[in-house]
């Protein structure tokens, strides 16, 4: 009997022993890296050891694998700290600010002379986005797939909406990839709820007050404390978060794009003392020498929107300029040389829809162009004045945002500036210099593997990232199939009214579109403005390959972007469908089905 005992307990050991290892804490394996080179171009080549999530040693290339680690042959891949988002609006659902957080007015008694002393619509300094912390899985990995090892997750949507919280990007409790909080307050010329304020000149008010309140309110604090005769001071959790952005201890990040509003931030600042930063910084560029002179960083997101096309003549290269021996045509013979190529004859419907049609003045294309070269090249302009800027995604993909800095690279900002933008100078300002943005030993085993220069190369691509020293792995990304034309008879050039199946947001929309020989399609949509009912048009692009039609376009509600996407299949005058619509209203991607009708006149002949 008691031998089947014994024999019972050794049979259930494995599962005991399993059960027991699932609820200690996750501990990364140690690692040995062997090769991988800390530059483009190969030249330095190094050999990591990896113990407790962090780098045990930086060794030669030539060093051989300590015992006990599991080797990884790293030759022909680059070596680079991760990414750090520097603001992201994912993963943090923010809360409406309680509004009144007094007693309410006596109805009977005489009018009210004074204002309500705790009218708090949009300010919420005291909320904390690690108390809301959610990030889905499929957010992380696009964060690692993209390089990123760390993100700082930023409430949003109001004048002080809370403190932002950065957590790495790897796949755990949240309690497991919490790196730092409160990090920095943060703020936008914004309010929820109905109600005063509602306008610009209401939420500088709105701010102006309760910064004037908590500095009272550290002026009581200090008096009480002391002894002295005073009121007693509340206790207000906004107030003293408020204390801590006019005492100078706490930077406050401000959402502002254009230079305006970029104005009004440091104003505010001046008169309160406060230490502030800039987030989104399209317009920076315009103020960069205020920036400067009051050392205010700029976390660029990159939102420029699609690209405008460049109204300007194309140069042509040398190569394709006229060779110096060979003769160069008469007067009279370049005159007749556009005369020479015969002009198909236009009909007379033609002639009435070209003098209907609407040319925009060469002058009003080219400053649209320029405006967007403007926005494009804004992190150019920041790093020629000294101003300090990172990085951050907002409610972009995080691969969108490196396809950007690879843009703004090629078009004048040098890579190791970029590089440092990402890595060093952001881990400084996040307050994890000592841990992060460096592949030294002693620092965090966070960095990535790539296959190319990711800020040189398009086609770079991860292979490994650690993040606290667990590794994900990523397979070479498979060769995309080229698209195919369109099928015979498929055209969608027309104007097709938009139904959709969900009854949340627009119930229509009408698209105009037209498709070249290639399967290129160019036209617009139109939308009705939720907020005012107002007819919102936005500029759409995509293709068709056999019946299948795919869009993209981007929607401006006011300051409120909204990427979105259309995928259907096209039936002669009738398409169906999904359309994904992706903004800052939350950290989801909705999806709608729709079905389109193409009215007659537009329909292909």
């Amino acid at each position: 009997m008691n031998g089947r005992r014994w024999q019972s307990t050794f049979l259930l050991l494995p599962f005991l022993c399993s059960s027991a290892l699932a609820q200690a804490p996750a501990r990364p394996q140690p690692y040995c890296i062997r090769g991988v080179s800390l530059d483009a171009a190969g030249e330095k080549r190094i050999t990591l050891v990896l113990r407790d999530g962090t780098i045990a040693a930086v060794l030669d290339e030539t060093a051989p694998a300590p015992p006990g680690t599991r080797v990884i042959e790293g030759q022909g891949l680059l070596c680079l700290p991760t990414f750090l988002d520097a603001f992201t609006r994912q993963g943090c659902t923010v809360p409406q600010p309680k509004k009144d957080q007094d007693l309410p007015p006596d109805e009977k008694a005489d009018v009210g002379i004074d204002m309500r002393l705790a009218n708090r619509k949009g300010i919420q300094p005291a909320f904390r986005a690690a108390e809301a912390l959610a990030l889905t899985k499929e957010q992380t990995e696009a964060w690692r797939k993209a390089g990123f090892g760390a993100a700082l997750v930023a409430p949003g949507g109001e004048l002080l909406a809370g403190a932002s919280v950065l957590a790495t990007t790897r796949e755990a409790a949240m309690r497991d990839v919490v790196l730092r909080e409160p990090v920095f307050e943060h703020g936008a010329f914004a309010a929820s709820g109905p109600g005063y304020p509602s306008t610009l000149m209401g939420y500088c008010a709105q701010l102006r007050q309760f910064l004037l309140d908590s500095e009272r309110h550290v002026e009581l604090t200090h008096r009480y404390e002391a002894g002295r005769p005073t009121l007693r001071p509340p206790f207000d959790e906004e107030m003293q978060e408020g204390a801590e952005l006019v005492t100078g201890h706490r930077r406050l990040f401000c959402e502002a794009q254009n230079a305006n509003d970029i104005d009004r931030w440091l104003h505010l600042a001046d008169e309160f003392h406060l230490s502030i930063g800039i987030c989104g910084g399209l317009e920076a560029w315009r103020v960069k020498d205020t920036l400067l002179r009051h050392d205010v960083p700029v976390v660029l997101t990159l939102d420029w929107g699609k690209e405008v096309d460049d109204p300007r003549p194309k140069v042509k290269p040398e190569s394709e300029e006229q060779k110096p021996d060979e003769p160069k045509p008469d007067a009279e013979t370049a005159a007749k040389e556009p005369e020479a190529k015969e002009a198909p004859e236009a009909s007379s419907e033609d002639e009435s829809k070209a003098a209907l049609e609407y040319v925009e003045p060469y002058p009003v294309r080219l400053d649209r162009r320029l405006r967007w070269e403007e926005g494009r090249d804004c992190a150019v302009r920041l790093h020629e004045a000294g101003v300090r800027f990172l990085f951050g995604t907002a409610a972009s993909k995080p691969e969108e945002v490196i396809e950007h800095v690879r843009t703004v690279v090629e078009h004048g900002l040098p890579a190791e500036a970029a590089l440092a933008a990402l890595t060093v100078d952001a881990a400084a300002e996040l307050g994890v210099g000592d841990r992060l943005g460096r592949i030294e030993s002693g620092f965090d085993a966070t960095f990535t593997l790539w296959r190319a220069d990711p800020l040189r190369d398009e086609k770079a691509t991860v292979a490994w990232i650690f993040v606290d020293g667990f590794p994900t792995k990523f397979e070479p990304p498979k060769e995309k199939e080229a698209k195919g034309k369109p099928a015979e008879g498929v055209n969608p050039t027309g104007t097709w009214e938009v139904e959709f199946a969900d009854s949340e947001g627009p119930r229509s929309a009408t698209l105009v579109l037209e498709m070249d020989e290639s399967g290129k399609v160019e036209g617009t949509l139109s939308v009705e403005n939720p907020m005012d009912g107002s007819q919102v048009e936005a500029k759409v692009e995509g293709s068709v390959s056999e019946h299948r039609l795919e869009l993209e376009t981007t929607l401006v509600f006011g300051e409120m972007r909204i990427q979105g996407t259309f995928e259907g299949r096209l039936d002669g005058d009738s398409l169906e469908g999904e359309a994904s619509f992706r903004g800052a209203w939350g950290d989801e991607t909705m999806t709608r089905e729709y079905e389109a009708k193409r009215k007659p006149e537009g329909g292909v002949r």
